[in-house]
């Protein structure tokens, strides 16, 4: 045991790193960068024009991530390290960042912000199998604590940069950034993937399908929230400046998730993970009707970071969880691809129901009250749904002796 610890301390950093800029993208895009920027091109009908963008982007995320999971998958059994796929998305996605700061078309901003969500997740789909291709078991609850705080160090930089910036500099730093961080994969070593494994039975799925389900559930609460809350700063609170205002209660969720992302993932190794994952809903719920209830400045900020508390944990107990869950590992990247669509799914339908319940409201307070009701429902059946799970004896590799 003694002699695994230093590869867990040394290497579970390394392994995440690249997460960062992943994360920044994936947090400032469509949080405030996109938002912003269909502002500027279209100051009028831009609740209509952002919900439609927001779900064709969704649509194209949902579609990516399992092919190019079982593209990866399929390199990595015949000895290509999944370093060559994760490079590709990125050396598409980093340009075409770059120029959607430049476009003044909203055709051609929306062609490139096509572009860049597959490309980013080509990426994603490939880096996202390698925590299981080289740490392991028992330390998937610490890693993927250090992922969940790689992910938040991601978000609150992106926040940090969208909030305080305009959205041409917005775009053309995250392309840089995304460039920068890619190659830290360079350090990277990736064992050899020597596993082969029988087909999933259909009772292998039972867990993979209810941490499916609970991880659709918060990403759908999560969605309907980031996507409107610019435009609840700016038609109901009357903020001068709705990016920064969003910055601000996006940051105080990161920096609660921050504090608790690491030390839950570390609890999941240790006491029952579904326990962990479940508990960890419960404050996003809370904060979820705190928003609908007491729509207020100065209490939202503190709602913002009870709902980071249990993002943190949430964050990183289930993705060990869903990994965990993962019927068969030869084909861990297909099947967190197709686990993302938990992700991609919600994404899709989340800005529509929320773009018709405040067209339906005209905008109004009450319908942002629905809206964050909503997604306070949402967080509460994930933590039903994850109590649900059975749990499985871990799966040995080859190469893994008891």
């Amino acid at each position: 045991m003694s002699l695994r610890r230093p590869f867990r301390l040394r290497k579970a950093t390394l392994i995440n790193l690249f997460w960062i800029p992943l994360s920044l993208q994936d947090a400032a895009v469509m949080a405030i960068a996109v938002p912003a920027k269909v502002l500027q091109l279209s100051p009028t009908n831009y609740l209509a024009k952002l919900a439609v963008i927001a779900s064709i982007v969704g649509l194209a995320t949902m579609i990516v991530p399992a092919a190019a999971g079982a593209l990866s998958d399929r390199l990595r059994a015949k000895g290509t390290d999944r370093r060559g796929l994760i490079l590709a998305g990125a050396l598409i996605d980093a340009p075409a960042l770059c120029l959607l700061g430049l476009t003044h078309s909203m055709t051609t901003f929306v062609a490139l912000l096509i572009l860049s969500t597959v490309a980013f997740n080509v990426s994603l789909a490939a880096y996202q199998a390698v925590i299981p291709d080289v740490v392991p078991r028992e330390s998937w609850g610490l890693v993927s604590g250090v992922r969940g705080a790689a992910l938040i160090i991601g978000a609150i930089i992106g926040l940090a940069i969208a909030g305080t910036t305009n959205p041409q500099i917005t775009f053309v730093a995250m392309g840089v950034l995304i460039a920068i961080g890619v190659l830290t994969l360079l350090l990277l070593d990736e064992r050899p993937f020597g596993e082969s494994e029988p087909s999933a039975r259909v009772k292998d799925w039972h867990d993979f399908i209810l941490v499916f389900v609970a991880r659709a559930c918060v990403v759908f609460g999560l969605t309907i929230l980031t996507t409107f809350v610019l435009y609840f700063f700016r038609d109901v609170l009357h903020n001068a400046k709705p990016s920064g205002g969003t910055a601000l209660v996006a940051g105080c969720s990161l920096l609660g998730a921050l504090t608790s992302s690491v030390w839950l993932g570390i609890l999941s190794d240790r006491a029952p993970r579904k326990l962990v994952a479940a508990l960890s809903c419960l404050p996003m719920a809370l904060a979820g009707f705190g928003f609908a209830l007491v729509p207020q400045e100065s209490w939202i900020l503190g709602f913002a970071g009870l709902f980071g508390i249990g993002f943190g944990g949430a964050l990183s107990t289930g993705w060990a969880l869903a990994i965990e869950s993962v019927p068969k590992m030869r084909d861990v990247a297909r099947d967190l691809g197709v686990w993302g669509i938990a992700s991609n799914l919600p994404a899709v339908l989340a800005p529509l129901f929320g773009g018709w319940i405040l067209a339906r409201t005209g905008g109004s307070l009450e319908g942002y009250r629905v809206v964050f009701a909503s997604a306070g429902i949402s967080f509460g059946l994930a933590s039903v749904a994850v109590l649900g799970t059975r749990g499985r004896a871990p799966v040995k590799r080859e190469d893994e002796s008891p």
